[in-house]
């Protein structure tokens, strides 16, 4: 998380720069009067988009988008307010999400580098969400032209927002400017996006969301030579590649028509593969872990003393891969639960089953585990947060090819934990326990708690 000079744009203090895009910059900013984040994106374009564009097409297309996303009331679409000027700055309020698609999936900024597999239910879950914001907006007569994982946020209920309407338009608008300007993002895209980005229409839209779907299934875009997603995810089946297939296909006209109608039939696939899954496991309720034979003779020894460890020590102090993920996994050896403890023989940790019951910022989770040395908590009075080391020990292999079949015993509310390690001043390391990789936040930013001790 990059920190800025910048103290104030108008009334907003600036917390940090979130990101910067060809028309302007995102900052993290404080909100007077209100406990909470916000999103400040301010109209700063790149002098080659001036160049081709012109200032005033710019600014026009920024004022556009702001119009476009506040007559918009969807929940699945990021809402805005206050747009404004000040001393040649023009800037508006977004909702603050500190999580988005792309980190979940471990997309890069060089997007045809290889990605993370997420499980069917996972990615099924994300792609409907998606096809409902944007039925929404296709049935109100936008087409947003720049669908991909960073402009889908997450809220703390992991909820998909579609933002980022800076190059949508309304049905038979036409945005020419004296210039010529790409349209959208390579590999997401439509085909005749490219070619004419005028004509493209709602299909192009949902060719992104089968590419997103293609790449969440497989860890890869889909490229020439082609490979349908069952060569790569062996839990995939032909009728999953006739529907993905189908969503990326180069002629529009063979697409699926409508946001709604792809979605009834990839519910149609998942409803299938559900009901496969549980006549070969039962039930399944949760996310999944899977136990692996720990290859030494005794209990293992992980790092339990938090430290600032920078992003560019982490992966040799976490011993994670360019995924984020542990190069190792350890496995578990739980025992009976006593008194909400889960005690586990491998790594010698009490683990609390549960976790905290909602989300808290870095210094409030502190104090929650005060609070449970004070009541001493499953008969232990050395709680604390755990280490990114410790938290990985949690994790087992990605999908495909796991064992989901099986089920952890601690509890599958408590997704994203923060550990003790800190990155900066500001910012402190958590963990996704559930996509199974190490990331950090804002300390001010709020995930779960999962606190532990040695035994």
């Amino acid at each position: 998380m990059e920190t800025t000079a910048i103290k104030f744009i108008g009334k907003y203090q600036i917390r940090s720069r979130l990101g910067q895009g060809s028309m302007g910059a995102v900052y993290k900013v404080v909100v007077p009067g209100e406990d909470n984040f916000a999103a400040l994106k301010v109209l700063k374009p790149g002098p080659d988009l001036i160049r081709k564009m012109g200032m005033e097409w710019v600014r026009g297309q920024f004022i556009n988008e702001f119009y476009l996303m506040s007559g918009l009331r969807h929940p699945h679409v990021a809402s805005v307010r206050d747009l404004a000027q000040d001393n040649e700055l023009v800037y508006y309020l977004m909702e603050y999400f500190s999580r988005n698609l792309g980190l979940v999936m471990g997309e890069s900024y060089w997007a045809d580098r290889p990605s993370r597999v997420l499980r069917i239910e996972k990615a099924v879950g994300y792609i409907l969400q998606t096809l409902d914001g944007l039925s929404g907006i296709h049935q109100v007569g936008i087409v947003h032209r720049d669908v991909k994982p960073f402009n889908l946020m997450l809220t703390e209920t992991d909820t998909i927002k579609i933002t980022d309407f800076g190059l949508s338009k309304r049905r038979g608008e036409v945005l020419a400017g004296p210039g010529k300007v790409m349209i959208g993002t390579p590999h997401y895209a439509a085909p005749e996006q490219v070619e004419s980005p005028q004509k493209a229409d709602h299909r192009a839209d949902l060719y992104s969301v089968g590419v997103m779907l293609y790449r969440m299934l497989t860890g890869i875009l889909p490229q020439k030579p082609f490979k349908r997603p069952s060569e790569l995810n062996p839990e995939l089946d032909r009728a999953w590649d006739e529907l993905i297939l189908k969503a990326v296909h180069q002629d529009p006209d063979q697409r699926f028509w409508a946001a709604n109608t792809m979605a009834r039939e990839i519910r149609g696939h998942y409803l299938a593969f559900k009901q496969k899954k549980q006549a070969a496991c039962g039930p399944i309720d949760g996310f999944l872990f899977r136990p692996i034979e720990s290859s030494g003779p005794g209990p293992v020894t992980l790092r339990d003393v938090p430290e600032s460890v920078s992003a560019r020590r982490a992966e040799t102090v976490f011993n994670i891969d360019e995924f984020q993920r542990p190069r190792q996994y350890l496995g578990n050896s739980f025992g009976a639960v006593k008194d909400g403890a889960l005690v586990d023989a491998l790594t010698n940790l009490a683990w609390q089953q549960s976790g905290s019951d909602s989300i808290m910022s870095w210094d409030q989770a502190d104090r929650y585990v005060l609070s449970l040395n004070r009541q001493k908590f499953g008969g232990y009075e050395n709680w604390r947060l755990p280490t990114v080391n410790e938290l990985l020990s949690l994790l087992n292999p990605p999908p495909p090819g796991e064992d989901f079949c099986f089920q952890s015993p601690l509890s599958s509310v408590q997704k994203w934990i923060w550990s003790g390690d800190t990155r900066s001043k500001r910012a402190a390391w958590f963990v996704d326990v559930e996509m199974g990789f190490v990331a950090s936040g804002d300390i001010l930013d709020r995930y779960y708690v999962k606190a532990v001790c040695s035994v």
